[in-house]
């Protein structure tokens, strides 16, 4: 399933590869000081009381990296269920969390603000958000959008009732911000950008279990969208090519602290999506797995980094 969704984001990027145009996006786009926001978060009652363990890492990933690598001002946008899960996650990346003013005289320091439920407030809250954070890229990971119904859905093709944080991305394109999404089901924000291929393709993507019938491919659009196994993934992708083209490996977490992230999520109540149950696994794959992946990325940077300074020697 992914990567058909894939293929079509890059066609649709005019064949570059994605996570190099999302890094080259956010090197000219995002100055020192500048504010950065990100969504993420599925929390909603009673699946997902306080979320689950996709989205919540790779958003806290993006920030370490425009953090440390751009010396950007990382702040999240959750829903009220969300927000533990995620201030822990993130400072478990090596982030700190504080309140907006004083993160913004910190470094490597982020903030978080709740995001209302309400349709109507969410709107205004949306529009206040841009207006005043001022954001020079607005990123999103595993948060989930409206189908061609206005109806947000969860996987399985039922209604969700979690924060309707697309209305930050709406409000950021039409001022010309730059968008980033990083999906996997297509049901996340940043799947319009390949909408009808998540209906060709996703279960549910096309007919919903729900009365709307409108199925679950979210039509709010992004930049550039990642589909990855996970939308994890698809940020952490993006922090490794971040690393890469500013030369340190560093802006990508290291293993040990991927795990202390995953270990931190949980604890603070995020499940996994698929057994419902807050272990250490992030849609059914193992910590080990996620590890494992962070181990190749980063095997990959400093590869990358050691042949440039060869090709530079010689």
């Amino acid at each position: 399933m992914i990567r058909p969704l894939y293929d079509k984001a890059v066609e649709k990027c005019g064949g570059r590869p994605l996570t190099l145009l999302a890094a080259e996006k956010l090197i000219a786009n995002v100055k020192k000081d500048d504010n950065v926001i990100i969504l993420t978060g599925v929390g909603c009652a009673p699946f997902f009381l306080h979320g689950e363990t996709d989205g919540p890492l790779g958003a806290a990933s993006l920030a370490r990296a425009v953090s440390l690598g751009l010396g950007a001002k990382p702040i999240f946008a959750v829903g009220d269920l969300d927000v533990e899960p995620v201030r822990v996650t993130a400072k478990a990346a090596g982030i700190n969390m504080e309140e907006y003013e004083i993160m913004r005289q910190l470094r490597h320091t982020g903030a978080i603000v709740s995001f209302p439920f309400g349709d109507s407030e969410a709107k205004q809250a949306a529009k206040e958000i841009v207006e005043k954070y001022s954001p020079t890229a607005v990123l999103s990971v595993e948060a989930l959008g409206p189908n061609r119904k206005g109806v947000i859905h969860g996987a399985m093709g039922l209604p969700f009732h979690s924060a309707k944080l697309h209305y930050i991305f709406d409000e950021a394109r039409e001022r010309g911000i730059l968008t980033i999404g990083c999906i996997d089901c297509g049901n996340e924000i940043g799947s319009g950008t390949v909408v009808e291929e998540v209906r060709r393709v996703t279960r549910y993507g096309d007919v919903c279990q729900c009365p709307c019938k409108g199925g679950i491919a979210c039509v709010t659009e992004a930049d550039v969208t990642i589909p990855a196994a996970c939308s994890n993934w698809g940020g952490y992708g993006i922090a490794a090519m971040l690393a890469v083209l500013v030369k340190n490996p560093d802006v990508l977490q290291d293993p040990d602290t991927e795990r202390r992230m995953l270990e931190a999520n949980t604890m603070a109540g995020s499940i996994d999506g698929i057994s419902m149950r807050p272990i250490m696994v992030v849609d059914a794959m193992s910590d080990k797995t996620n590890q494992g992946l962070i181990t190749m990325l980063h095997m990959l940077v400093e590869n990358g980094l050691k042949e440039e300074k060869y090709m530079r020697e010689t």
